[in-house]
């Protein structure tokens, strides 16, 4: 369901974007990526809490603890509130300083307005929305999905006919506002008639507030510097160089976000059961698992990137038009920041499942502080090239080879210099490959969507023969096709009356 829903969200995405675009100018889209990248910062508040509070749900829903549960509603409801207002006037409070931050050629009017818009869309997303985790944390996140997919295509539906009817921005913000809240007021009368307890009023022990405020310090600190590291490039783009060029690279984060967090959901999925594999197996059996996942991260990061860098820039040239794409050296840091995110996503799935995020929080800390010591000094001499670089150079240096070092000493056994090198060893070679096709197969510009699709397809087979030839005889490969085959040898397997297997 995850999956589904995002794959309708990138959809949904693309069509809109290309509206937006014909309808409003870049400045527009710029402010837009800009307003997202400073309410997150201010969003640093509930930073922990959400993590805590599916963690405090499993044991009471597990024991059918309805009292407990029932506090625990009660409890959240409270914090969220609280956060809510201090999210909004802490908002409200930066409304007076958007002018320093924003760099715009053609003045936009209502920058203000605007923003306390997006402002508002925050603060309502925290309404209710404690009702909807103890949906997620009793297992039924389908649930939670579905109603995020039909939010998001009626929203986007909406906002498409907004703009072509109505061309404003005002109202095309707006409809954020009141989709938000019907999907926050559904998922609470779903909470309500599934777990129809939560309604009583009940008052949580001491020591169970005091184990919850204990979880979320624990993860706060790794959780604040992340978004620290991650949500700041809008704003140093925005402050150094321009607004509009936020809202031109947000054309590119589309297909890198959206592929990442295909990426995400596959290797966080598994989160889980990785749990269960620290708790029961050896670090035989773990090291082996490990190196199933990073195996599939190399080849997907690969497959992705190769194909992105001779197909991105004909897709925005013929889906926006030539003035929205980057030159090679921007495009080469975009790419290689991909390549690295996917390639540790197996690293995330162990730390979230054995928890070494208290014993890497710091490292974390000196990420974001290198990584906005970097952007400022890079930016200023090398404009967005050295900004993306930035994101790089501090990952490399920080929590790229730390995380992994904790990992392999507590919980794998073996030695993270292997790893470290399997990492250059694959870098290497998808740089290669990148190359060697763009030096001997030089391609034209693709003249339609057709043309397009016909060279997609050709880089796609290019590089998945690579990784096949690399790969076909590693335990790693067989293990996956192994599991490949099983999982679709259960979905056709027939069942007594002649059906699929329906629970697979």
């Amino acid at each position: 369901m995850s999956i589904v829903q995002k794959v309708v969200s990138i959809l949904l995405t693309f069509v809109s974007r290309q509206i937006f675009l014909k309808v409003l100018t870049v400045e527009y889209l710029g402010i837009n990526g800009l307003f997202v990248n400073i309410l997150s910062m201010l969003s640093l508040a509930d930073l922990g809490l959400a993590t805590a509070m599916s963690y405090s749900f499993y044991k009471p829903l597990a024991e059918k603890d309805e009292y407990k549960l029932a506090a625990l509603i009660g409890f959240y409801k409270k914090v969220y509130n609280i956060i809510a207002i201090v999210v909004a006037t802490a908002g409200l409070a930066l409304t007076p300083f958007l002018r320093h931050i924003i760099n715009l050629e053609n003045e936009i009017r209502y920058i203000e307005i605007y923003y306390l818009i997006a402002l508002s869309n925050t603060v309502v997303s925290y309404l209710f929305v404690y009702k909807a985790t103890i949906i997620s944390a009793d297992q039924n996140s389908s649930i939670v999905t579905k109603y995020g997919v039909w939010i998001a295509i009626s929203g986007t539906i909406l906002q498409i006919i907004t703009l072509l009817t109505v061309g404003s921005y005002m109202l095309y913000s707006s409809v954020s506002i009141l989709w938000t809240f019907a999907y926050n007021i559904m998922l609470s009368r779903k909470a309500g008639k599934l777990y129809p307890f939560i309604k009583r009023k009940e008052k949580l022990r001491s020591e169970d507030k005091r184990d919850i405020f204990n979880n979320i310090k624990s993860i706060f600190i790794y959780k604040v510097s992340g978004v620290i590291y991650n949500g700041t490039d809008s704003i140093f783009i925005s402050a150094l160089i321009s607004t509009a060029i936020v809202g031109k690279l947000d054309n590119y984060g589309l297909a890198v976000s959206n592929l990442s967090a295909i990426a995400f959901i596959i290797f966080t999925s598994l989160t889980p059961s990785i749990g269960n594999l620290i708790a029961t197996e050896s670090p035989e059996k773990r090291m082996q698992v490990f190196k199933i996942m990073q195996t599939a991260s190399y080849w997907l990061a690969g497959f992705f990137c190769f194909c992105l860098f001779f197909l991105m820039d004909d897709f925005v040239i013929l889906w926006l038009g030539r003035e929205f794409i980057f030159d090679i050296a921007t495009k080469v840091v975009i790419l290689l920041n991909f390549y690295l995110t996917i390639t540790l996503y197996p690293i995330i799935a162990f730390r979230e499942a054995t928890g070494i995020y208290q014993k890497t929080k710091y490292v974390m800390v000196a990420a974001a502080a290198l990584k906005i010591t970097l952007s400022v000094t890079l930016g200023i001499y090398f404009g967005l090239t050295g900004i993306i670089s930035s994101t790089i150079i501090s990952k490399l240096l920080t929590y790229a080879w730390y995380e992994p070092k904790v990992l392999f000493r507590d919980f794998l056994g073996g030695r993270a210099i292997t790893y470290l090198f399997g990492h250059l060893q694959n870098l290497v070679m998808l740089s290669g490959c990148t190359a060697l096709a763009f030096f001997l197969f030089p391609w034209k510009e693709s003249s339609g969507w057709l043309a397009w699709i016909l060279k997609g397809a050709v880089y796609t087979l290019s590089i998945n023969a690579v990784y096949f030839l690399r790969y076909f005889k590693s335990p790693e490969f067989r293990d996956i096709t192994s599991k490949i085959t099983r999982l679709v040898m259960d979905v056709l397997k027939p069942t007594a009356n002649g059906k699929g297997n329906s629970a697979v």
